[in-house]
C-alpha cells in the first residue's frame, strides 16, 4: 500500500506539465491502493470505478493532447515540484496524528493541486483531474460515503468542462499563432 502511495506520488511528479497520457495508468496505481488499504463496498467501488473514470476522461481530453507542447520550460517547471515535496514533508510532519493513510491519500489530493498550477491548460486540467482520483482515493480509505458523492460528482464536472471549454481554449491557442 505504501509502495502505491509512492509510485503515484512519483507518477504526479514525472507528469507535471504534461498532458494526461499517465491518467489511465494513474486511475489503476489510485485503484490498487484504494483495494490494498479500503475494505468493503468503497473498495470495491473504487478499484472499479477509478480507471473506468480515467480511461473516459483521456478519451475526452486526448485529442487536445497534440496541441500541447508537454513541457514547462526553465526554472518555472521545478517550481511545483518543489512545493509539492515541501507540502509533504509539512504534512507528514504535522498531520502525522491522522494516521499513515490518510496523510499520504492528503497528500495525493496536493500534489494533484500542485500539478495544476503548470503547464498549458491541458496539464492543468489534468492535475485537476489527479486531485480529485486523490479526493476519491480518501473516500475510499476513509470510508466516508460524503466525499464519495462529492469526488463523483467533481469528476463529471471536471468532464463537462473538459467538453465545453478545452475545444474553445485550443482553438484559441491556434489562432494565437
Amino acid at each position: 500500500m505504501m509502495a502505491g502511495f509512492v509510485c503515484a506520488l512519483v507518477l504526479v511528479l514525472l507528469t507535471l506539465g504534461r498532458d494526461g497520457r499517465w491518467l489511465p495508468l494513474y486511475g489503476v496505481l489510485c485503484a490498487a491502493i484504494v483495494q490494498a488499504s479500503g475494505m468493503g463496498i468503497l473498495s470495491v467501488l473504487g478499484m472499479v470505478m477509478l480507471p473506468v473514470f480515467n480511461i473516459v476522461t483521456w478519451g475526452i481530453v486526448r485529442r487536445f493532447s497534440v496541441a500541447e507542447e508537454g513541457q514547462v520550460a526553465g526554472g518555472r517547471g521545478i517550481m511545483p515540484v518543489i512545493m509539492t515535496l515541501l507540502l509533504q514533508f509539512v504534512l507528514a510532519f504535522f498531520g502525522a496524528g491522522l494516521g499513515l493513510v490518510p496523510t499520504f491519500g492528503i497528500g495525493l489530493v496536493l500534489a494533484g493541486l500542485c500539478a495544476a498550477v503548470c503547464g498549458g491548460a491541458l496539464s492543468q486540467f489534468c492535475g485537476l483531474v489527479i486531485a480529485v482520483d486523490g479526493l476519491f482515493v480518501m473516500a475510499c480509505v476513509l470510508p466516508s460515503w460524503g466525499l464519495l458523492v462529492t469526488s463523483v460528482a467533481l469528476w463529471a464536472v471536471m468532464n463537462l468542462l473538459a467538453l465545453a471549454l478545452l475545444p474553445r481554449l485550443a482553438w484559441r491557442r491556434v489562432e494565437e499563432r
